[in-house]
């Protein structure tokens, strides 16, 4: 081994005072327990590096900021894997990834539960979907997709994301990917740039095959298949949240008649032709608020706003109205809610949570690499979403219960501390040769061994203390050369 360090003094600065260290990496990731629940996923490869090797490599390559490519450069503690055992465990059609996403979900579920962090604020569903735009036009399944800030068509593909909030946090629990067939059905491409995709076969009844199939399934049909799924894995919540774009009666409806639950819809509604039945007439938005806004117009102080709250019954759903015009502002809003009890400022607060999961989204693009992938395959665009995801929910964890204002501050603290652990590695690959020593003669665990003494907060200390005796009296293994290398 070789490596540069001027002087012992700085591992001593980096190990005895690394809480920052174990806070923002070590503690993260042991928090999840992932050994306990990775090896479920082990079937996915016949043979090669275990999938628990390179699923922990890939999410530190993410805290770290780094593509799989230059990532196990930069992270030298990480054994030497070929950029291809990535590629190909991310490329499985047979690896589950939504599993794996749920355990990182509900593992941190468990967490909050056993550190006792109650909140009382209700627990809600949030349902929204962002462009995972793409450069290139050789990606499997690629097609333009409608974005409806620019009112432009780009390439690439939409991300339907279910976000779980506790009361506290957000976590993304499941999602999808989805392509938009356009006016004609060509999915907004050529059929010289179809040609020129990426193309694989699977297994029909592989996981992969099954994301395939989502890719043209109606969000509203996903949107509700995720739901039911996040109750399975013991996911409950009191209201699902979703803007104007998927509140509609076939969401409604099905909700309403998903059995052992009681959830209630809230979300913001489009001012448009749809009809509700009130009093004996079928009116729309713009027609309640000239018949109502004289009768039943209130003001809230609180915030500053002109509403008119109705009863209303849509296509067979009892819901409320919220209309609502802010002091300045010359338009109305809509929000509907199927829970008929709550009040206006309870109707607006609640929906304000809905606006977590565009945060989720901007950190995990901005810091977390979401939608940059340039894998053709789409496996592994599949493959690349979820360990953003789970990234963040390791991030949140972190957040939820350290001393960080911000994901963006936290994952700055992480990068940094990656760095710092090159030198703490330095020490530890010494001593992990002593230890194989040691376990082949005495026949000891090494994988044991190696966890005891990497979890053990006090041996950083002894081992430096050791080395330090060593380094006065001369016997030190670690000698610096002229030019500042040590060799062991």
């Amino acid at each position: 081994m070789s490596s540069k360090i001027g002087k012992l003094s700085e591992l001593e600065n980096v190990l005895c005072h690394n809480e920052s260290l174990h806070k923002a990496v070590l503690n993260p990731i042991s928090a999840f327990k992932i050994g306990r629940f990775l090896g479920l996923f082990e079937t996915a490869k016949k043979r090669g590096w275990r999938v628990s090797i390179l699923i922990v490599s890939l999410l530190l390559f993410r805290l770290k900021g780094e593509s799989t490519h230059s990532g196990h450069k930069s992270i030298s503690f990480l054994p030497k894997i070929d950029d291809n055992a990535f590629y190909r465990l991310m490329n499985n059609c047979m690896m589950n990834w939504r599993g794996l996403l749920y355990r990182f979900a509900r593992e941190f579920k468990r967490n909050v539960e056993e550190k006792g962090d109650p909140v009382s604020e209700p627990k809600c569903f949030v349902i929204d979907d962002t462009d995972l735009n793409k450069t290139g036009k050789t990606f499997e399944f690629m097609g333009r997709v409608f974005n409806h800030i620019t009112r432009k068509y780009i390439f690439g593909f939409k991300l339907l994301l279910l976000g779980y909030w506790d009361g506290k946090s957000l976590i993304s629990t499941d999602f999808s990917l989805h392509r938009e067939k356009g006016s004609k059905g060509t999915y907004g491409i050529s059929k010289k740039e179809a040609k020129r995709r990426f193309a694989k076969e699977r297994d029909v009844k592989s996981k992969g095959a099954k994301r395939v199939k989502e890719l043209d399934i109606s969000k509203t049909q996903n949107c509700l298949s995720m739901i039911k799924r996040a109750i399975r894995h013991g996911f409950i919540a009191d209201y699902v949240l979703m803007d104007s774009w998927f509140v509609n009666d076939t969401i409604i409806a099905g909700i309403k008649s998903i059995k052992n639950t009681c959830l209630y819809v809230l979300g913001m509604c489009k001012l448009d032709t749809r009809k509700y039945e009130i009093d004996g007439k079928s009116l729309n938005g713009r027609e309640l608020i000239a018949r109502y806004a004289r009768k039943r117009g209130c003001y809230s102080r609180k915030h500053k706003s002109h509403y008119i709250s109705l009863v209303v019954d849509y296509k067979g759903n009892p819901v409320r109205l919220f209309f609502i015009k802010y002091n300045h502002s010359k338009n109305w809003t809509l929000l509907l809610t199927t829970d008929l009890t709550l009040s206006f400022v309870q109707t607006l607060e609640l929906y304000q949570i809905r606006w977590t999961i565009e945060v989720l989204f901007k950190e995990c693009k901005q810091y977390l690499r979401l939608g940059q992938s340039q894998n053709t395959d789409f496996d592994g665009q599949i493959a690349d979403a979820t360990l953003a995801l789970i990234t963040h929910t390791i991030l949140t964890l972190n957040k939820r219960f350290e001393d960080y204002e911000t994901t963006g501050v936290i994952f700055r603290q992480v990068q940094q501390d990656l760095l710092e652990l090159t030198l703490y590695e330095r020490l530890l690959r010494i001593l992990a040769k002593v230890v194989l020593v040691l376990a082949d003669i005495f026949g000891i665990d090494i994988i044991e061994g190696m966890e005891k003494m990497i979890n053990n907060e006090n041996i950083p200390q002894q081992l430096i203390n050791v080395v330090m005796e060593l380094d006065k009296t001369g016997d030190n293994p670690m000698k610096t050369t002229e030019t500042g290398v040590i060799a062991a």
